[in-house]
């Protein structure tokens, strides 16, 4: 990948980097969420990112299935003493989503600043308010 990279498509999600400072991930319908994928995906964030500050919207399709292991893992430690995500808003279309990501950052706080949203625009407008100037 190069600096012109916006856009790659892992096994779960399309990851595009929309604006400089945020990427935009969305997750597949009819996939399978596992830890493998989540691993796959933060790659992918940090090449999109550049190295750089970024904020990231995921979206979550209705009736995503997903493997136990992924709410019993914190996929943001390996970049804990180097964490260059500011922001994190989840757009979850229903209520198990939600639920899900709520019950992991209850297990795994983080020291960016995160919000779930059922409406990708209003998402998208608290995002970039959390982007640094």
């Amino acid at each position: 990948m190069n600096a012109t990279t916006t856009l790659i498509e892992t096994r779960l999600a399309t990851m595009e980097r929309v604006a400089p400072g945020l990427i935009v991930q969305r997750f597949r319908s009819g996939v399978k969420l596992d830890r493998e994928g989540f691993e796959e995906n933060r790659v992918a964030r940090h090449t999109l990112a550049e190295d750089r500050p970024h904020a990231m919207l995921s979206v979550f399709p209705e009736g995503i299935d997903f493997d136990l292991a992924v709410t019993t893992h914190d996929h943001f430690k390996p970049e804990k003493e180097k964490l260059q995500l500011v922001a994190l808003a989840v757009v979850a279309h229903d209520t198990l989503a939600g639920t899900v990501v709520q019950l992991f950052f209850s297990y795994f706080p983080q020291v960016f600043t995160h919000a779930i949203f059922e409406n990708e625009a209003e998402a998208l407008s608290w995002l970039r308010a959390q982007l640094p100037g």
